[in-house]
């Protein structure tokens, strides 16, 4: 095997290999802020080390991994997600009194199992990055014990892994005892009549359907969400489900799948599973209080939109589908930046720990005007405003269900999107509302840094979409 074709695997060697120096560095000296400023370096690096490599020429590495410009750019993903993820950690981690190395440890170990997801082409690769995935994150739940349901949270996200992980283990079984391989591109167009298959990749589907929080394997979502670490629960709702889709997406655009997906019996009960996620989503984020739990039932949603893109059939709409599940991710993933981000400044001006009720961000418009600007621009890019990357994410998945005739799906997203007004809009009313209570609101440079950068991606995005697209039509 040549060098050039083991250097498309450079970003998940470079976490790995942040991994073992971190351990070396905690067995060494134990400093916070060493591990963190380490963690971050590891994460600025492999960021670039990724986007140098895109563009490659797709290699197999091995029959497990096989890295294209579509699993470099999901990688890259999750590689600024993560590096947010443990900028967030810093500043949340700075008034609580546990040991904090292990944490970014646990992160980095997140990161590179959702790496190997990303580049999974073989069940056999991609079950260890679901596991590594699972556990490093069952971790960063109950990593907090002093906190109120931590241990809860914890144990609930255990179980609901394991359980999801039986199903897909179940479900690979089956498909495996009809075709004799492990391997993706070994599922045979003529496989998809045998009952087994089918019922194996339905199993399958329930398995990551729990990792999506797709209804009806939600249960969980809110729950953790809320009792989950500020920068954990950003984790979950970005680099988790982030990996998990793109997983999905490249095992079912195999021919293979798409022979299954086209069936009517599996092609139904998909669309019912994302017309169920889009419409309860919504409808249970109504009336919630704690923005954790609102945000958790919007994922619900997000993902019943995204199932948009696994539905299509023609050769031409899976290219435009590839590119709009990235396009759509990385839309998600900054709106969640800034307002996680705003979580944890919010916790640390209030000290009200992880129970954020809309009400704690009431009348940051007249104290941080321009915070609870990039808030809107964030928020208004989740419910698909003109102008936000939310909008050119959404207007993506429309023309793909208009050209494959995907009406019901087309249906349940706009009515989707009309329900999700009735939580985001309150959001943005609570900014602009007179706030009673006297507190801080400290701004430093790093603060103001990172908020000019998320403000002017999301506007960015919006206004000059191209400036994503045009690479992403490339590959």
């Amino acid at each position: 095997m040549s060098l050039n074709t083991w250097l498309l695997l450079t970003p998940q060697l470079l976490i790995a290999l942040g991994v073992v120096c971190c351990l070396l560095l905690i067995s060494w000296q134990r400093s916070q802020q060493l591990i963190a400023w380490f963690t971050l370096m590891v994460m600025l690096v492999t960021i670039v080390a990724t986007v140098s490599l895109i563009g490659q020429t797709a290699v197999h590495i091995t029959e497990l991994i096989y890295v294209d410009s579509f699993s470099l750019v999901a990688f890259l993903w999750v590689l600024l997600a993560g590096f947010a993820a443990v900028y967030m950690s810093k500043a949340y981690l700075h008034s609580h009194l546990e040991v904090h190395d292990e944490f970014y440890l646990l992160l980095l170990l997140t990161v590179l199992g959702a790496g190997v997801l990303v580049a999974s082409d073989h069940f056999a690769s991609l079950f260890l990055g679901f596991e590594l995935l699972s556990i490093s994150l069952v971790g960063l739940t109950g990593y907090f014990r002093h906190q109120r349901h931590a241990i809860e949270v914890s144990f609930k996200y255990l179980i609901l892994s394991a359980s999801a992980s039986s199903f897909m283990l179940l479900g690979i079984a089956f498909l495996y005892s009809q075709t004799g391989s492990l391997s993706f591109v070994q599922i045979q167009p003529e496989n998809a009549d045998n009952m087994i298959a089918q019922m194996g990749f339905l199993l399958f589907i329930a398995g990551i359907g729990f990792k999506l929080s797709l209804v009806p394997f939600h249960f969980w979502t809110p729950d953790v969400y809320q009792g989950s670490p500020t920068p954990v629960t950003f984790v979950l709702a970005t680099i988790s489900k982030s990996a998990m889709f793109i997983a999905l997406a490249k095992c079912i655009y195999v021919e293979g799948f798409q022979t299954l997906v086209a069936l009517p019996s599996i092609h139904h009960a998909l669309s019912a599973l994302a017309i169920i996620s889009m419409i309860v989503g919504n409808c249970l984020a109504l009336g919630q209080n704690n923005i954790k739990r609102i945000l958790a039932f919007s994922s619900i949603a997000h993902m019943g939109y995204l199932m948009i893109v696994l539905l299509v059939h023609q050769q031409q709409s899976i290219l435009l589908a590839r590119q709009a599940v990235l396009f759509y991710l990385f839309a998600y993933l900054i709106a969640n930046i800034a307002i996680f981000g705003m979580l944890v400044l919010i916790e640390r001006d209030r000290n009200v720990g992880n129970n954020i009720e809309l009400a704690h961000w009431k009348g940051m418009f007249w104290h941080s005007p321009y915070k609870a600007f990039v808030l809107i621009v964030a928020v208004l890019s989740l419910i698909g405003i003109p102008l936000t990357g939310g909008f050119i994410g959404k207007f993506y998945l429309m023309i793909l269900a208009a050209n494959n005739a995907l009406w019901p799906l087309l249906i349940a997203l706009i009515v989707g999107s009309g329900i999700a007004l009735g939580y985001y809009l309150p959001m943005i009313f609570q900014l602009f509302k007179q706030d009673v209570v006297k507190i801080s609101h400290i701004t430093t440079w790093r603060t103001r840094l990172w908020l000019s950068v998320i403000f002017l991606l999301s506007i960015g995005v919006g206004i000059m979409p191209d400036v994503i697209i045009t690479p992403l039509l490339n590959f």
